[in-house]
């Protein structure tokens, strides 16, 4: 039985709060457009971050590996500072009333939007927490990554170094 419910714990910090393989996919279509309210106050756009390369993290205020996540999400915010891209984390499945205390609890220094079914739906869905779109300047999803993977920061970071270097060599 221990055996058992420590397989368990293991696969969630693993794999994140899913049951499915955690991947980077290349969906090729369009994000979705949508208002959502910013839980610091005031509503977000989607057309307010096309003209910057956007990492919009799925999340859950109940998901570990979720919160884990947060400090890679903050030093990508402040690498890529005064630089055209964006980072969001969209809280989808929790209690309203949880955000807020769990942006403070876990130290989030991005904007945070509530979520909805709509916004879920036009992203593809999600299937497992956490899950992160990179979306390129024209708004156009790039990569998905499902999972918490170890070196997810990593090939974010990657994605965001060749979207704006390939918006850098059309501007020329």
């Amino acid at each position: 039985m221990k055996r058992t419910a420590l397989a368990v714990v293991l696969m969630f910090l693993t794999l994140g709060c899913t049951t499915k393989k955690p991947a980077a996919l290349a969906p090729a279509k369009g994000a979705p457009d949508f208002v959502l309210e910013n839980i610091r106050g005031g509503k977000l756009k989607s057309v307010d971050l096309k003209g910057k390369v956007a990492v919009i993290d799925f999340w859950a205020t109940w998901c570990d590996p979720c919160k884990a996540e947060v400090p890679h999400y903050n030093k990508l915010k402040q690498d890529y500072q005064g630089k055209d891209v964006a980072v969001i984390g969209i809280a989808i499945e929790s209690p309203y009333k949880d955000i807020a205390p769990t942006m403070k609890e876990v130290g989030i220094n991005y904007t945070v939007l509530v979520g909805n079914d709509n916004v879920v739906d036009g992203f593809g869905g999600v299937i497992g927490y956490p899950t992160t779109y990179v979306v390129t300047k024209d708004w156009k999803i790039y990569k998905k990554y499902m999972g918490a993977l170890s070196d997810k920061d990593a090939r974010i970071r990657k994605d965001i170094d060749k979207l704006l270097a390939e918006s850098a060599d059309s501007a020329d």
